[in-house]
């Protein structure tokens, strides 16, 4: 009888820890080069589902699609994210922010592996760089880890394999237009 409280009891403490994520911090070019497709869009609409086990909840996004950077598709794409909130439960997922209808992105992505048609964001939240609009004018996006969101900037971990450290992921910021040029280069440099 105790075996099972203490493996609980172990279980609930460990359980904060286990939300953290740790990605290796990838350039606009090495995200350009594992894309199959990037997008410049706004989103339209979003909702949440369990998978077929009813194991996982994804967050599903329809995009209408602005510009193609990378690849060619439709005007109107669908991007699933893990977590989400479905039928009375929550899943999160440290680093992963859902988009509001109407948000601006350029999306790096590659096809689901699912073979569901829709896409998924390439390293996470490395390949999604939010466009903002300043009030003077310019444009810049940002890959960083939402200060709106619920999880501590803390949970999102940067990996560096040189000598094997972690230190808080910030992401990148720049100019839109620094941005598309990048992507430009790297996907001719191809």
């Amino acid at each position: 009888m105790k075996r099972p409280l203490l493996a609980t009891s172990l279980f609930l403490f460990l359980l904060p820890h286990a939300a953290a994520t740790t990605v290796v911090p990838m350039s606009v070019e090495k995200l350009t080069e594992i894309s199959s497709h990037v997008a410049e869009a706004h989103a339209t609409k979003s909702w949440a589902a369990w998978n077929a086990q009813h194991t996982m909840i994804s967050t599903y996004t329809e995009f209408a699609v602005d510009h193609w950077l990378k690849g060619s598709g439709e005007n109107a794409i669908t991007v699933k994210q893990p977590g989400g909130s479905a039928e009375g439960y929550t899943q999160q997922v440290a680093g992963v922010h859902p988009w509001s209808a109407g948000e601006s992105a350029v999306l790096f992505l590659q096809r689901s592996p699912s073979g569901d048609n829709t896409f998924t964001v390439s390293g996470l939240m490395q390949g999604n760089f939010r466009v903002r609009h300043l009030a003077s004018g310019a444009a810049v996006a940002d890959n960083g880890v939402p200060a709106s969101t619920t999880q501590a900037t803390e949970d999102v971990q940067s990996f560096n394999p040189a000598d094997k450290s972690l230190a808080p992921y910030s992401g990148n910021r720049m100019d839109i237009n620094e941005l598309k040029l990048r992507i430009r280069s790297a996907n001719h440099a191809r």
